[in-house]
């Protein structure tokens, strides 16, 4: 009898504690038991935030499901060089996506004394790094190299990387990203919210702006478990070209 009676009673058990996973059955059974009052609590007060947490984000993700896919073009420029006036220096497009069909874009960037940019991923295209004046800077999973001139490092997709100039004087570097994505239409963005003076420190005042800024790049931050991360940007991004608000920043791309 034991025998038969012990399975049905480990799969009662393994529905009750599935039970608690779900927030709203968990609070009517845990306040229905006899478990101690700080314990009752304890799930309450805990439970909510992350209950809450996750409905918002299927809510998110679950929307944009819905919506067209974010525009990655960008309209027949003339200008190829692009001015960032607020730290003086610039970046050149030497081959755009729409010139190689989407296989890569080439892009010769200048970074200003002890500028950057932070840790960071890609999921979608790897970046290859040549320096073609001075001495930078690049970190890669954690380790941090130096790269002078001549010579190159690349960071592969998903790979955690930065680059950044720490000398005092203005570099120059190569950049190929393979496949071509978003990177030409990030840096005509980044660069003209710069100039018209719509960042706060490294924030787009316009929170929606900088989810667009995130979707273009495909840019992806540290600390932040991907399975996170990944879909609520893309997400957002989708929902801010949604809302209308890529719009007020058609005039650095098209």
């Amino acid at each position: 009898m034991n025998n038969v009676l012990t399975p049905a009673v480990n799969i009662n058990r393994k529905w009750k504690l599935a039970a608690y996973l779900f927030y709203p059955t968990g609070v009517i059974r845990i306040w229905k038991s006899k478990r101690k009052l700080w314990l009752r609590l304890l799930y309450t007060i805990i439970g909510l935030p992350l209950f809450l947490a996750v409905v918002l984000f299927v809510g998110i993700t679950g929307f944009a499901l819905f919506l067209p896919p974010l525009d990655m073009t960008v309209g027949n420029r003339p200008d190829r060089t692009i001015y960032n006036s607020n730290g003086n220096y610039k970046s050149t497009l030497l081959k755009t996506g729409a010139e190689t069909n989407g296989a890569y874009e080439l892009i010769k960037v200048e970074v200003e004394p002890h500028g950057g940019n932070e840790w960071h991923y890609h999921k979608n295209f790897e970046e290859h790094f040549t320096v073609l004046k001075g001495t930078a800077k690049v970190g890669k999973n954690g380790q941090e190299y130096l790269v002078k001139q001549g010579d190159s490092a690349t960071a592969y997709k998903r790979e955690m990387h930065y680059f950044a100039n720490p000398t005092d004087s203005t570099i120059q570097l190569l950049v190929r990203a393979t496949p071509a994505r978003g990177l030409e239409k990030s840096i005509r963005v980044v660069y003209g919210l710069a100039n018209d003076g719509q960042f706060n420190g490294p924030i787009t005042k316009n929170p929606w702006h900088m989810a667009l800024l995130l979707g273009y790049s495909g840019t992806y931050l540290p600390n932040i478990p991907g399975f996170i991360q990944e879909p609520l940007v893309d997400a957002l991004a989708k929902i801010a070209q949604w809302k209308g608000e890529d719009k007020s920043i058609e005039k650095y791309f098209k």
